[in-house]
């Protein structure tokens, strides 16, 4: 199961970063302090922590503005099984996600070379009924 932050809880995490109380949270972003309460509270759980200082400690180590997460768990955490024969625990790996609204590059360049391949056949097609006409 993929673990994702919501916008409200990395809005709230990195106002905690800054050193902000929940009061001050809840006035800067528009909502009540349980309100910041209740979603710091979901964001520990998501991280793992128990508390504030933790929190912001493990989402700036291992989480993304966008919410995902920038590095695979292991262990017990990715629900891969310490001590099983004939299967050796994956090392960690990083990786960034693409954010959302940005496209991969792989697929604009095959976008472009179909609108270019396409492109050469029209124009070798309409020279080819200019031949015949």
């Amino acid at each position: 199961m993929v673990v994702r932050l919501t916008v409200r809880e990395v809005r709230c995490l990195l106002l905690v970063g800054e050193g902000l109380r929940n009061k001050e949270i809840g006035a800067r972003l528009g909502i009540a302090e349980r309100t910041v309460g209740n979603t710091l509270h979901s964001a520990y759980r998501k991280l793992g922590v128990r508390d504030r200082q933790d929190a912001v400690a493990e989402f700036r180590r291992n989480w993304s503005e966008t919410g995902h997460r920038l590095s695979i768990p292991s262990g017990a955490e990715s629900g891969l099984s310490e001590g099983v024969p004939g299967r050796a625990p994956l090392p960690p790996t990083r990786y960034r996600p693409t954010p959302p609204g940005l496209v991969n590059t792989g697929v604009l360049i095959a976008v472009f070379a179909v609108i270019g391949v396409l492109s050469v056949l029209g124009l070798l097609t309409s020279r080819a009924f200019q031949a015949l006409g």
